[in-house]
């Protein structure tokens, strides 16, 4: 009789789901550990191990479904967590910041360039433009019609 692996990667894998969700563990790791094993996977059945290469295709399979389930989970936490951080106090009502009071991130990022001078620039041509009206102005090489 041989080791059920499938099976106890299966138990392993729930008592991590279990532990990652009460540690808060970030939800992307199982899928990242998937993508891992798949190239594994292809790896192994290259070497012309097709039985040990299909079980390690299940482990695959299994692994993207808890980082689907636990993607899952943890969006309907923030989801529930969000209206409860967003809810006023009960009989404390605060109202909004009015738009002058509220940071934009574009005014972040202008601050800083406000600290040191900009240098004004001309625009090409410009010094030509005052020496055509004047009539001054040296003779181009250019021929006119």
């Amino acid at each position: 009789m041989a080791f059920p692996y499938v099976a106890a990667f299966l138990v392993l894998l729930l008592a991590y789901m279990v532990y990652s969700q009460w540690a808060r563990l970030d939800s992307r790791y199982p899928i990242a550990a998937a993508l891992i094993l798949l190239v594994g996977t292809a790896i192994v059945d290259a070497s012309g191990a097709v039985g040990a290469a299909d079980t390690l295709a299940e482990f695959v399979f299994f692994l993207l479904a808890a980082g689907v389930v636990l993607l899952l989970l943890d969006h309907a936490r923030s989801a529930r967590a969000a209206p409860a951080a967003s809810a006023p106090v009960a009989g404390h009502a605060e109202a909004p910041d009015p738009p002058e009071q509220r940071q934009r991130p574009a005014e972040e990022s202008l601050d800083r360039a406000e600290q040191q001078p900009v240098a004004l620039v001309h625009a090409p041509g410009e010094q030509d433009d005052e020496q055509e009206q004047t009539g001054d102005g040296e003779s181009d090489d250019r021929e006119t019609p």
